[in-house]
């Protein structure tokens, strides 16, 4: 079975390069990825979408500045396979998971993204049919159902990588050197006969040998916890000691869950978090009829000095610029 569906056709492969200093906008220019973002470091947010569809295989290449959370739906149709490119060697998380630079990650098509990613990072994602995949791997004479792809994440030898992982590197290289080769029907052609049978490749033969599983941090499940807690609270204070009783924890516990997982406080994590819900708002909201006081205390905010102190070392801007900016 061919990757690219009608490889006679004479329609373009898709190509699209973007830069971004909006995270909201960046998040929903990563298709067909269905994406939330909030950012959690402070500054000016710039970020980078290069996106190439081969009509049936898609890459994504996604470089931010700040530290982000990523969470995305998935479709069972399809099947994504993300590395880790980083500058900096900041810290790149998968469902409470620390990454490294030889994992391949986010597979599962029934679990949905949870991605914490520091500064300076570049992820690639290779997104394609589940079907075509399935059967492939098949014909390849490769069991990679279901069971398989619900590890969500793979660690390998450098050495068992190195060929599919020289193949991303290849594609970013091109998306930042010469995009519009994309375009040229040998270049789209080559990519989509070769990249999946050496995916399935590396991923088949990986299946024949012992080897670890990489496990989340052990105090992941009270981190999301605490979150659904947030959630569920947006409007009101939250103290330690209320999140610590109703999850029956110690607060050095949930602390070090939360030092772990995003390099913050848990209180600091929920007000950043409530920054970027307030700011979201602000973004869709009239700047005639809408006041900036009334926004932020629907996320929890009752000081107007704090509230926009902490909203300008965030984002750089004034809430009320943010109100008159980004009207839709």
């Amino acid at each position: 079975m061919s990757i690219i569906s009608n490889p006679g056709s004479a329609i373009e492969p898709v190509v699209i390069t973007r830069q971004f200093d909006d995270i909201d906008a960046c998040a929903k220019a990563i298709q067909p990825l269905n994406v939330t973002a909030n950012q959690l470091t402070p500054g000016l947010f710039m970020g980078k979408i290069n996106f190439a569809d081969f009509r049936g295989l898609k890459f994504i290449h996604v470089t931010h500045n700040q530290a982000v959370t990523f969470k995305s739906s998935k479709s069972p149709d399809e099947v994504r396979f993300s590395t880790l490119f980083k500058n900096n060697q900041t810290e790149v998380l998968a469902h409470g998971c620390p990454l490294k630079k030889h994992d391949l990650f986010g597979f599962d098509p029934t679990r949905e993204s949870d991605i914490i990613a520091g500064q300076d990072t570049h992820i690639v994602i290779a997104s394609l049919n589940f079907q075509v995949f399935q059967s492939l791997a098949a014909d390849m004479g490769y069991d990679l159902g279901r069971k398989f792809l619900q590890q969500n994440l793979i660690r390998f030898h450098p050495v068992t990588l190195r060929s599919l992982k020289t193949y991303y590197q290849e594609i970013t290289e091109i998306f930042h050197q010469k995009p519009e080769f994309f375009k040229e029907s040998s270049i789209s052609s080559l990519i989509g006969e070769n990249f999946l049978p050496l995916l399935i490749d590396t991923l088949g033969k990986h299946t024949r040998k012992n080897h670890h599983i990489p496990k989340p941090f052990c105090r992941y499940s009270i981190v999301k916890k605490t979150e659904e807690i947030a959630r569920s609270s947006l409007d009101k204070p939250l103290s330690l000691k209320q999140i610590c009783q109703e999850l029956a924890t110690s607060s050095s516990a949930l602390s070090y869950g939360f030092q772990e997982i995003f390099g913050l406080s848990p209180m600091a994590y929920i007000k950043i978090q409530r920054l970027n819900g307030v700011r979201r708002t602000l973004k869709n909201a009239d700047p005639q009829t809408t006041m900036v006081m009334r926004i932020a205390h629907q996320w929890g905010f009752w000081s107007a000095g704090h509230f926009t102190r902490n909203y300008q070392e965030m984002f750089g801007e004034l809430p009320s610029e943010t109100l008159r900016n980004y009207k839709n």
